[in-house]
């Protein structure tokens, strides 16, 4: 009989599971403690998904609530839900595009685009870009939703000339109702996708689609 082969990574235990990642068979110590750590798993990758409902099953609150001084109330999300969902199917599509972005990425690129926003707040318009690549991808991608809701709103005469279909306080309410989902789902792990995964789930059609995704057609509060 066969001796059963060691695992690809330890080689000490025995390869007991099939790595869709490494493409190499490993064990399951190894596959739980380099799980989205030096494994890029893919989001379909059994073991992932188990380790997702027994992460669901121990989510807590937040030490400390992200922002704590900027207030999302319930009537924000009431008139502005469609705002935020566009901003959640942005990104979802954007990473079924770029499968390597990280929800460490996501984080990064919507502190940044907070920031900018409050920068802008004060008068000066200066984009506080993320230096890594993939964050930087979703701060372009994000920002350019916002630039779009602009633009579709004036040329529909929405909005008079000179002025903005979205404040920068609703704009920044939005972005940091999202990073606190993000910051809530992630599981911190280095290559962890664990909110990208919670968006998928939430919106399985757009997780599903195939061609580039359309420009937004959204209904603006008060219009």
């Amino acid at each position: 009989m066969a001796t059963e082969a060691l695992c690809a990574l330890c080689h000490q235990r025995k390869a007991k599971r099939q790595c869709p990642g490494l493409e190499k068979r490993i064990c399951p110590q190894c596959c739980g403690r380099e799980r989205e750590v030096s494994i890029d798993c893919p989001l379909d990758c059994s073991y992932l998904r188990e380790s997702r409902r027994h992460d669901a099953e121990k989510l807590t609150a937040l030490p400390e609530m992200p922002y704590k001084d900027i207030e999302v109330p319930e009537r924000f999300l009431q008139e502005f839900g469609q705002i935020v969902g566009g901003v959640a199917v942005r990104l979802l599509a954007y990473f079924r595009q770029n499968t390597r972005v990280t929800d460490r990425d996501v984080l990064e690129a919507m502190a940044k685009l907070i920031q900018t926003y409050q920068t802008q707040q004060s008068g000066i318009y200066y984009e506080s870009v993320p230096e890594e690549p993939l964050a930087a991808g979703v701060f372009r991608n994000l920002k350019s939703f916002f630039d779009e809701v602009e633009k579709q709103a004036h040329e529909r005469g929405l909005v008079a000339p000179g002025f903005t279909a979205l404040k920068d306080a609703d704009v920044i309410r939005a972005l940091v109702f999202l990073y606190r989902l993000a910051a809530v789902h992630t599981n911190r792990r280095p290559r962890g996708r664990a909110f990208l995964s919670f968006l998928k789930e939430a919106f399985p059609e757009t997780a599903a689609a195939q061609p580039a995704p359309e420009e937004p057609r959204l209904i603006l509060p008060g219009r």
